[in-house]
């Protein structure tokens, strides 16, 4: 049987466990047809990922030559996020020369 110290102990750790998710890559929204590689959505924890730590995601799995981000959509319901990363963002993948 675990003792009181113990059980505070394994608490504390889990807890731990669950404080580094970095942002992530996910499904786009379903609005989104399958064929777009324009769209890259990102799964993120909004008290604990940076605004330029989830752009730099993003612009790492756009096409390449993307130029810019331009934000689409946001969603905390519906989506295949974790819970521990409940938001969604969508951003388009911008060009060079700035048409899609």
């Amino acid at each position: 049987m675990l003792r009181p110290a113990s059980f505070g102990v394994v608490i504390v750790l889990a807890l731990a466990g669950c404080t580094v998710h970095p942002p992530t890559v996910t499904s786009n929204p379903i609005a989104v047809s399958p064929d777009r590689r324009d769209v890259i959505s990102i799964c993120y924890d909004g008290t604990d990922h940076a605004r330029r730590d989830i752009e730099a995601i993003a612009l790492e799995n756009c096409p390449e030559g993307t130029a810019s981000l331009q934000p689409w959509r946001t969603d905390k319901v519906l989506n295949d996020c974790p819970m521990l990363k409940k938001s969604r963002v969508s951003f388009i993948c911008v060009p060079a020369g700035g048409r899609r």
